[in-house]
């Protein structure tokens, strides 16, 4: 070998070979000495870095090299079928230039009756270095293999070599290209190649220099010349995966929405409904006088609205109206709700203010009440309390319906959630793909906030298309005017 560790024993035999052996029989004729330096990189396994030396001819008995990194060591070569070889592997390619560095080899054939100086520069071969595809999962269809050129492999003997093989080994498609090439698309009889889903691959890029020239030979040899053929062979494979193919088409989920569109999919748990209390009425009594009040309920849950009250008793509500401030907050068919407004009538010397508190269930299907009043009205001071509890709920909670398109590209158009009875959030957003679990990933939201709904882990199949895609599991989290619910898909 050619490593410095071993250059003291290998001069020890080769010194001894020297004096055992006997003088050549016959005229040596060395026709051709070759010098093949591989660089294999990969990500499959280790890389491999191996340096050939050998020599062709005839009566051929022993031989040894002096490398330009150490003139004075004869490294012995071994005899290989009539040829004499030398073989070494290195660990890192710094290794490899130390010892097989640019200059002199000074080869002796036979106990060195013939004798050569081959001046030897190894051509600047650059690793293909593939960037693409990446050592991982990739969606499956046509791929690009991107790489390093090789613009000085562009002598005779040259050459630039892709290829793709299955997890077998068995060559898919291969091509020579040219020294310019960057690129690769594998190609099938009908154009790209299709690379089908959940398959392994390997490709490799190889580039090869090849350079010669003529050498004499001094002392006992045939015609006193020889061929030196150097060859650099620099390469890189990758080994990479398919995944599934991106979903695309319409997605569609209702959760106890009436006459959902076709296809859609359904979930049938009251505990997702939400409650609007936009446009509710509520009829109350503060002291004895008729007080009423209309809501409106935004995205994120805050209570608005107007008051009015008839605190002279004509059955006309003359004070007011007053401005509502509140807030519902709720989850997983539970909701609760505050709201205070403010009565002035400076006729009647009335200034009251009131807050409701509202406790709504689902499961309970009721409607738990706190209203409290302090003030005064002509003089009267008023302060009271009261509860209240209605039964079935006064207040209809409502399914909800999702809908968006899903192109391959992970773009998300026309995305919206519509709420029973028609009320409609436009929503954005993007879908993020893992094509090894062939999962899609979403988190939608409206503009202004307040409504957003987020999709992990859903397993979506789009062969029903033009139909909606239908849903294999996943998990669906929302928040829309202030509640909030999750559920596992099946």
């Amino acid at each position: 070998m050619f490593r410095p560790p071993l250059r003291k024993i290998f001069l020890l035999l080769s010194a001894a070979g020297l004096v055992a052996a006997a003088p050549a029989a016959a005229v040596v004729d060395i026709e051709e000495v070759t010098l093949t330096v591989t660089i294999a990189t990969s990500t499959i396994g280790q890389d491999q870095i191996e340096a050939e030396l050998r020599v062709s001819g005839t009566d051929l008995n022993n031989g040894t090299i002096a490398l330009p990194s150490n003139p004075s060591v004869q490294f012995p070569l071994n005899e290989d079928a009539g040829d004499l070889v030398r073989t070494d592997e290195f660990d890192t390619i710094a290794e490899l230039n130390s010892v097989l560095s640019n200059g002199n080899y000074v080869l002796r054939i036979n106990n060195a009756n013939a004798q050569s100086t081959i001046t030897y520069s190894r051509p600047p071969v650059p690793n293909p270095a593939i960037s693409q595809p990446s050592s991982g999962v990739i969606p499956p269809g046509p791929i690009e293999v991107l790489f390093e050129r090789c613009s000085i492999c562009n002598l005779v003997g040259d050459s630039v070599e892709a290829v793709l093989e299955d997890d077998m080994a068995a060559v898919i498609d291969q091509e020579t290209l040219t020294s310019g090439s960057e690129s690769w698309i594998p190609q099938d009889i009908g154009g790209d190649l299709e690379l089908p889903e959940q398959s392994s691959f390997v490709v490799r890029v190889t580039h090869t220099a090849v350079r010669q020239a003529n050498f004499v030979v001094a002392g006992d040899d045939d015609d006193n010349q020889l061929l030196f053929t150097s060859t650099t062979v620099q390469s890189d494979e990758v080994d990479f995966a398919t995944g599934f193919a991106p979903p695309s088409g319409r997605f569609c989920l209702a959760a106890n929405f009436p006459a959902p569109p076709a296809g859609c999919e359904t979930l049938a748990d009251p505990l997702l409904q939400i409650f609007d209390l936009t446009g509710t009425v509520v009829m109350t009594e503060v002291a004895g006088h008729d007080v009423d009040y209309t809501l409106t309920h935004d995205a994120g849950g805050n209570l608005g609205g107007s008051a009015t009250a008839d605190l002279d008793d004509a059955g006309i509500n003359e004070t007011g109206p007053a401005p509502i401030k509140g807030k519902l907050k709720g989850s997983d068919g539970e909701a609760a709700s505050k709201l205070s407004f403010s009565l002035v009538n400076e006729g009647l010397f009335a200034k009251l203010k009131v807050s409701v508190a509202d406790e709504l269930s689902i499961p309970g299907d009721v409607l738990n009440r706190s209203q409290r009043a302090s003030g005064s009205i002509n003089g009267m001071k008023i302060k009271e309390d009261t509860t209240s509890s209605d039964s079935p709920l006064p207040v209809a909670p409502l399914g909800w319906l999702l809908e968006y398109d899903l192109a391959a590209d992970g773009a998300v158009s026309n995305a919206e959630l519509t709420l029973e009875g028609g009320r409609s959030f436009a929503l954005s957003g993007s879908n993020k793909f893992n094509i090894a679990a062939n999962e899609s990933s979403l988190k939608l939201s409206s503009d202004p906030k307040g409504v957003s709904v987020t999709l992990k882990g859903l397993v979506l199949d789009d062969s029903s298309d033009p139909m909606p895609m239908s849903i294999d599991g996943g998990d669906v989290s929302y928040r829309a005017l202030g509640q909030s619910g999750r559920v596992t898909l099946p």
